[in-house]
């Protein structure tokens, strides 16, 4: 479920999705807090339900971690084929200067950040609305939703309420 890199940071593997083949995981940093609960260092870029700071449980390797508690921030997901460097340095600017926020993953086109819900949801949609109006890319919350295996089903956690 985790192992250690060759700088010494611990990387978990979170579960995603069951194929043919197998459950995909995705690996993030992580702060081991001893059994099986974990710190989440960074905000997964495809896992779900999940942000930076979470405190989490993995009971499984082919099944969702467990949120035992809410670290306050955030996940917002975004996937283009591609983007710009432009676009997305200035997302990370925007995203830090106005939000207090990180960028803590990118592949290609995908990103994963982190925004505190302290910043408030007014300033969260506008910055992303902003960078979906420049690039035509759509984002969204990848840990706001009761339901996060129901595409259709959009009741909301409220836990930063």
């Amino acid at each position: 479920m985790h192992h250690v890199d060759e700088d010494g940071t611990t990387l978990i593997a979170l579960f995603v999705a069951m194929r043919e083949n197998g459950p995909v995981c995705e690996e993030i940093p992580a702060q081991s807090l001893g059994g099986n609960q974990y710190e989440l260092l960074s905000s997964p870029g495809l896992a779900l339900n999940l942000a930076r700071g979470d405190i989490v449980e993995i009971k499984s390797g082919t099944a969702p971690a467990t949120v035992v508690r809410r670290g306050g921030n955030f996940c917002i997901q975004i996937y283009a084929d591609e983007l710009a460097a432009g676009h997305v340095a200035e997302l990370r600017e925007n995203v830090g200067e106005k939000l207090h926020g990180t960028l803590d993953g990118s592949y290609r086109g995908n990103l994963a950040l982190s925004v505190p819900a302290s910043a408030g949801m007014a300033s969260i949609c506008e910055v992303f609305d902003g960078f979906t109006a420049r690039t035509g890319v759509p984002w969204y919350f990848a840990n706001v939703y009761k339901n996060f295996d129901d595409a259709e089903d959009e009741t909301l956690l409220d836990w930063w309420q």
